[in-house]
């Protein structure tokens, strides 16, 4: 049983990677310096890591033409299922035989699936959501990780987006409404004392 989930959210190589389609040197080239590290660490004072991905369907079309951002000539262009942009980066540690991997199918890790009960089955009381984007996916997960009554944070230096200003921005907002904006730091030392 566990009392803390860790949601580790799209780590994947359209954002982890130089190469990537949306990496973001200023944050996420920054973060995943130690972000494994943290995660390791995590895990052996007792959290329970959920590694969460996206994987869209090649012919995936958008909904809302007049957004084009994630989407080339009409269709998905990032984590789509089957490039290398959609694997896992595999700097990030992932345990098969004590961490879950989740699919998520839209920005929330939430939103139509069961996670929500595979983390109460598992004594899950706190959420702490990291990983990118800190105001797309993280920011939904975490929204809807309230929704569902998780008590729920956002760790600050474990999330990548565009800018560290827009990474600011969204974590000063979460942390009035919905999700406790907290440092890795502060993340370990409640781990320890248990009170995470």
């Amino acid at each position: 049983m566990y009392k803390t989930a860790v949601l580790v959210i799209d780590m994947q190589k359209d954002f982890t990677v130089p190469d990537g389609r949306f990496y973001y040197p200023e944050t996420t080239g920054i973060m995943m310096k130690t972000f494994p590290d943290k995660i390791d660490r995590m895990r052996e004072l007792g959290a329970l890591i959920v590694i969460v991905y996206t994987a869209h369907a090649s012919d995936e079309e958008e909904i809302n033409p007049e957004l084009t951002r994630m989407f080339k000539d009409g269709k998905k262009a990032s984590l789509v299922e089957g490039t290398k942009g959609a694997e896992l980066d595999e700097r990030i540690p992932y345990r098969k035989d004590r961490d879950i991997l989740w699919r998520k199918y839209v920005p929330s890790a939430f939103f139509g699936t069961d996670l929500d009960k595979v983390l109460r089955e598992q004594g899950v009381e706190n959420v702490l959501v990291c990983g990118v984007k800190t105001n797309v996916c993280c920011r939904a997960t975490a929204t809807d990780a309230y929704s569902h009554r998780f008590r729920t944070y956002m760790i600050s230096d474990m999330l990548g987006t565009n800018t560290s200003e827009i990474n600011d921005f969204h974590l000063e907002e979460m942390t009035k409404y919905f999700a406790r904006s907290i440092t890795s730091e502060e993340v370990m030392e409640r781990l320890e004392k248990g009170e995470f």
